[in-house]
């Protein structure tokens, strides 16, 4: 199989990339990493040969390479993979799409993710009691 998708299934970064690989019935395998046990499996050595910044989702292309950060690979299969698009034809509207992915990815998604709020328990020893205006938490 060319794509091998390094995943976990609670992140919504890798969530995002199922989806569109699975939207253009593109096949895949599927690598689990698990983001907790022991510690966190991206951790280890092993994970990080793939990845160094120990993040998933991670998507290795067969003679290529791995990619990173899940807008980046979407645009991938996007552009190799024309059929189904992804994306609008018209300009203005991709740039919509884009922007609202952006919104998710920027700003939504790093008040979620596992990293931060692992920094976070330290300072705080509970995450949510941290007063973070706009997103919920607090």
């Amino acid at each position: 199989m060319p794509y091998t998708l390094y995943t976990y299934w609670r992140s919504s970064a890798a969530y995002r990339v199922r989806i569109a690989l699975n939207l253009k019935g593109i096949p895949y395998e599927a690598a689990l990493i698990h983001l907790v046990r022991d510690g966190g499996e991206h951790l280890l050595p092993a994970f990080r040969a793939i990845n160094p910044a120990a993040a998933v989702p991670a998507l290795r292309v067969d003679g290529a390479g791995v990619l990173t950060q899940s807008l980046a690979i979407i645009e991938y299969p996007e552009e190799a993979h024309p059929e189904p698009a992804l994306l609008p034809r018209d300009a203005i509207e991709r740039a919509k799409v884009r922007a609202a992915a952006q919104l998710i990815a920027c700003d939504i998604h790093p008040v979620n993710n596992l990293r931060v709020i692992q920094h976070l328990n330290p300072v705080s020893g509970n995450p949510r009691s941290l007063p973070l205006p706009g997103c919920g938490i607090g």
